[in-house]
């Protein structure tokens, strides 16, 4: 993948790999917006330079999708960004894309979990929920660990889990497609501009 400045691919890529309805584009825009202007990225867009954007904030973005399909607050995405990303998520999605480039075996897809989760009295502690991965092959060890932890643990048999490589291939391929509209849409607007100027000239000439 690679950097870009148009946010409207990147959006139009999020809304196709969500399956975002028309009717809910605005309040999507909106929430994403909202998390950016929260630190989601690392760094503020909107302050008179062009965003680049990179891998690491397609990457941000598709985990906060990915937490928002769990219904996870907006404050909480921003807490696990922030306490998360540097220390343990920048490499979980590294590893996912790599699982995509050069795994050849369903088992190897990246498989990112919350596991043993108890977000609710997290949020009224301030605590930030841990965020880990495993091959796909591994998750039925995970998961049966979390729902065989005895009770008096203080843990819980629960868990959010995702296919992170599956998530990220849906996302490659819709980013592809909303970059490729883009720039038949662009090549478009100037062939028109090019023709109207021509046949403006022509004009000009005829009058004179």
């Amino acid at each position: 993948m690679f950097e870009i400045t148009s946010y409207g691919v990147v959006e139009a890529a999020l809304v196709e790999a969500y399956r975002i309805p028309d009717a809910a584009r605005g309040a999507f825009r909106g929430r994403l917006t909202a998390l950016q202007k929260g630190g989601l990225l690392g760094v503020m867009p909107g302050k008179g330079k062009a965003l680049r954007y990179t891998p690491d904030h397609f990457h941000r973005m598709v985990f906060a999708c990915e937490m928002l399909e769990f219904g996870v607050a907006p404050s909480t995405v921003l807490a696990i960004v922030k306490a998360r990303w540097d220390s343990r998520l920048r490499k979980i999605f590294a590893d996912a894309e790599r699982a995509i480039m050069h795994g050849t075996e369903p088992g190897a897809d990246v498989i990112m979990h919350l596991g043993a989760v108890h977000m609710m009295a997290d949020a009224w502690s301030d605590a930030v929920p841990n965020v880990n991965s495993c091959p796909l092959c591994e998750l039925h060890g995970h998961m049966a660990l979390w729902m065989r932890t005895p009770i008096e643990h203080r843990s819980f048999p629960r868990a959010l889990v995702t296919n992170l490589s599956m998530r990220l291939r849906a996302f490659h391929n819709a980013f592809a497609a909303a970059d490729q509209n883009e720039r038949v849409a662009k090549y478009r607007a100037e062939h028109a501009g090019k023709v109207e100027a021509r046949a403006d000239r022509r004009a000009g000439r005829r009058k004179r």
